[in-house]
């Protein structure tokens, strides 16, 4: 066996557990329904199109971005959960169970099993999350509702880079983890800091920095500016938020994708400063890379981990 074998081994034990089944259900109700209820029911018309519901610059999005919430952030959120519940107990429950042994006894090294599995579970919550959007681009069709192709399929791929990066997280704390409870418990820990925490880590890092600069004397504490900077860059460094910029962009420019859910007062300072040039560090390409490194970072974390764990 391979990782490709490992990884349609596990692809094959979520079709019979039937767990793909109700994934793929789940969000074919939750994206194909919602845009069944908003094109169908609430956005009816001629100037309905894609961006209605899924882009961020409509006047629905708008008075939805006044509350701190937007349509495609709630797909994120709900993606992340549930990626870090498939992925969580890949390695813990097989190795609770003694079927870890079985699968390292065949040619397999855990370099296979690790990666093997990261591509099995990605699979299944992408391809189930496929699902949706399917559905969803089914509605706009059969409604007449104007499908802008180009962002709409960007979003869609963009989906399942975040579903992945959060399965590689739940692949690194299956593989890290002692006990399926050390498990579970680090998965509810990791989505409330991403999901609840990280506002409260990029508010309090520059402010800690800054007391820290008043009091080393001579040096200079940190401009406005310069505060508001870091606490965004620190917010992209979460892969909802580096998503839910990126998808801003495919519908609007880049300064108005990093202006999204800012506060006035960050708006007003930051929105001249990035008119005149946008930091490399805040480039469409430099979050892409971030969301990739919560691709690629956490697995081979939770490699280094596994080969040593005795089993």
């Amino acid at each position: 066996m391979t990782l490709e074998s490992v990884a349609r081994k596990d692809f094959r034990d979520a079709i019979r557990s039937r767990w793909l089944l109700g994934l793929t259900l789940f969000f074919t109700l939750l994206i194909g329904g919602s845009a069944a209820l908003f094109f169908g029911y609430l956005l009816r018309g001629d100037g309905a199109n894609s961006e209605s519901l899924f882009g961020f610059t409509s006047t629905l999005q708008q008075l939805f971005s006044v509350f701190g919430f937007s349509y495609t952030g709630m797909i994120g959120f709900i993606l992340a959960l549930i990626a870090l519940v498939t992925a969580h107990g890949a390695l813990i429950d097989e190795r609770e169970s003694g079927t870890l042994k079985l699968l390292l006894s065949q040619p397999n090294s855990r370099r296979d099993v690790v990666f093997g599995k990261l591509l099995g579970r990605s699979l299944v919550v992408s391809l189930s999350m496929l699902a949706g959007f399917v559905a969803a681009f089914v509605v706009m069709a059969v409604t007449g509702t104007q499908i802008l192709f180009t962002p709409y399929l960007g979003q869609v791929a963009l989906s399942g880079l975040l579903a992945t990066s959060f399965v590689s997280i739940g692949i690194w704390l299956s593989a890290s983890s002692d006990s399926q409870r050390q498990a579970f418990f680090g998965t509810i820990g990791i989505y409330f800091i991403f999901s609840v925490l990280w506002a409260a880590v990029s508010t309090g890092v520059p402010r800690l920095l800054n007391w820290a600069l008043q009091e080393l004397p001579g040096l200079d504490t940190l401009t406005t500016v310069q505060i508001f900077q870091m606490r965004l860059f620190i917010k992209y460094l979460n892969p909802l938020r580096a998503y839910e910029t990126l998808s801003v962009q495919l519908y609007d420019s880049a300064i108005a994708a990093r202006l999204f859910k800012t506060g006035l007062s960050e708006r007003l300072a930051l929105e001249p400063v990035f008119a005149e040039s946008l930091p490399f560090y805040f480039s469409g390409e430099f979050i892409f890379l971030i969301l990739l490194g919560w691709i690629v970072i956490p697995p081979m974390l939770g490699y280094w981990t596994f080969k040593r764990v005795d089993l």
